[in-house]
């Protein structure tokens, strides 16, 4: 811990590990792996993660946490069938297939499907809401149809809203509690979970419509006993033709992707939000949601979980909908909102919220390519790339391909650019404007734009909004903004400065050969 965050701790009262003084207790502690067995296995459909690369039969490339691994030969047979049968669901039928299938879940190579197998019976649904008893109307009619016991709680709305809220709650059959002062959405999940008893507690928010068998569906991956959270994919509810709903279409900050994945930091999917998600009671601490946080309670309480050695899944087969606001004042607030969260989840998961971690290699590239000496700088990003394919192939190993190695070279050196393409358009985007208003006079503005663009453009050719170029890309902009605006002010009103500055990695060369691991641009 630098002695800038020491400084802030003994201001505020942190704790020397950096968790603040009201932080919930440690979590439960998982089943070690005699206790989670291997039965939840000989009925669970199992198919391969897509975007995992499988390379010769015995390597792949990707997965949560994401890395290059050679698969041990036991594993290769049953690694084989499934990434021929894709997202077809395999079984196990073996001790072999058993421990293969194990070997393979537990880094993300492949993942359960979700699919429903009977009735459920051991679940019940908490609903929070604030105002919003429209929206809390269609929650609950939607919630109706798997029939499960559903907890509304009230977190002090108006009079007016309250009364439209008990009512609609009585008429949907749902347990109420009136919260007598406004907690946030964490202090509102809590006393829902706290007035339920079943095994396994849905945090549904009031904005939310759900699919008819969303819980009968994702219930069956509990079977794992390593299970502590899972969640569905949650798209915008799109019911209009607004500007901000043909955006939030395909850019909403809720909807995770369409790649299964575990939860792991460093990943695409390195978080989930509890706008829809199903939670082991075992699993969880007692209060569940940290009382200080207002905003991001819900990532540190499944960072918690991944931490204490729990397994998270993110299973977009199964979709919810969320309604969309749409105004753009509220559109740029709530992205500053989730901004204004890094620096409190920082402070109780120190370093996680780095904004980029460049190498010096993918800099010293950027900065040779666009020097106003081309003919000594093209040699001398060669020279680089030369030295980062040596220290790759070194870390791969020798089983890995030169096709591979070459690949990733190329990769982690783009990654390092894409990385502060994304600072200057989030984190620094005033720094960023000041980059894009210089490139009519600066080459290296004019290569650092091409980072900060990149991400953007792709994203619209690959999965364009039914807006134009111009509309799309400015909302975008002001996204990234946005967000930036509420990480910046987080940051100088706790001084936690991790959020806002980049730590740049020396690529130095490895002792031994071993599987390279990384983080991958999303």
């Amino acid at each position: 811990m630098s002695r800038t965050s020491e400084r802030a701790n003994a201001v505020d009262g942190t704790r020397p590990d950096g968790t603040p003084p009201n932080a919930p207790p440690p979590l439960p502690a998982p089943p070690t792996a005699v206790e989670r067995g291997t039965a939840f296995l000989r009925d669970m459909p199992l198919a391969w993660t897509p975007g995992v690369a499988f390379r010769d039969h015995k390597t792949t490339v990707g997965g949560s946490p994401w890395a290059v691994t050679t698969l041990p030969r036991r594993v290769r047979p049953f690694a084989k069938k499934l990434f021929e049968a894709g997202r077809v669901g395999v079984t196990a039928e073996n001790g072999t297939e058993i421990a293969a299938a194990i070997y393979l879940l537990d880094r993300g190579i492949i993942d359960p499907l979700p699919l429903a197998r009977g009735t459920v019976d051991d679940v019940d649904v908490v609903v929070p809401v604030y105002k919003h008893a429209a929206s809390l109307e269609r929650c609950l009619a939607a919630l109706a149809a798997e029939g499960l016991p559903v907890t509304v709680v009230d977190d002090a709305s108006p009079p007016a809203d309250a009364a439209r809220i008990a009512r609609a709650a009585a008429a949907h059959g749902a347990k109420l509690i009136v919260r007598a002062s406004n907690g946030g959405p964490g202090a509102a999940r809590t006393d829902g979970y706290n007035a339920s008893t079943a095994p396994f507690v849905a945090f549904v928010d009031a904005d939310i419509v759900a699919s008819a068998d969303w819980v009968t569906r994702l219930r069956p991956l509990f079977e794992d006993p390593l299970l502590a959270a899972v969640a569905p994919r949650v798209v915008a509810d799109v019911r209009g033709s607004s500007t901000i709903e043909l955006y939030e279409e395909t850019r909403s900050e809720l909807d995770m992707g369409e790649v299964p994945s575990r939860v792991v930091f460093g990943v695409a999917v390195g978080w989930l939000p509890t706008a829809s998600v199903i939670m082991r009671r075992a699993a969880i601490s007692d209060p569940p949601f940290e009382p200080g946080l207002r905003v991001g309670e819900d990532v540190d309480l499944v960072w918690r979980m991944e931490e204490a050695g729990w397994t998270v899944r993110f299973a977009p087969d199964v979709i919810n909908r969320h309604e969309v606001r749409t105004s753009l004042r509220d559109f740029s607030a709530r992205r500053a909102m989730y901004g204004s969260s890094a620096a409190e989840l920082e402070r109780r998961h120190p370093r996680r919220l780095i904004p980029a971690r460049p190498s010096l290699s993918g800099l010293g590239v950027l900065l040779a390519l666009t020097s106003r000496r081309p003919k000594i700088g093209v040699p001398i990003a060669a020279a680089i790339a030369v030295y980062e394919f040596l220290r790759v192939r070194r870390m791969l190993g020798a089983e890995a391909s030169i096709a591979l190695s070459v690949e990733r070279t190329a990769l982690g050196l783009w990654t390092d650019g894409f990385w502060m393409g994304h600072l200057l358009r989030r984190d620094w985007w005033p720094v960023g404007l000041g980059v894009l208003l210089a490139t009519p006079k600066s080459r290296l503005a004019r290569g650092l734009a091409v980072t900060m663009l990149w991400e953007p453009v792709r994203d619209h050719l690959i999965r364009p909004t039914r807006l134009g170029p111009v509309q799309s890309l400015a909302l975008r902009a002001l996204d990234d903004a946005s967000y930036g605006t509420g990480v910046i002010r987080g940051a100088f009103k706790t001084r936690v400065w991790n959020v806002i500055l980049p730590r740049v990695q020396l690529p130095t060369w490895p002792k031994k050969t071993k599987p390279q691991q990384e983080n991958e641009p999303s």
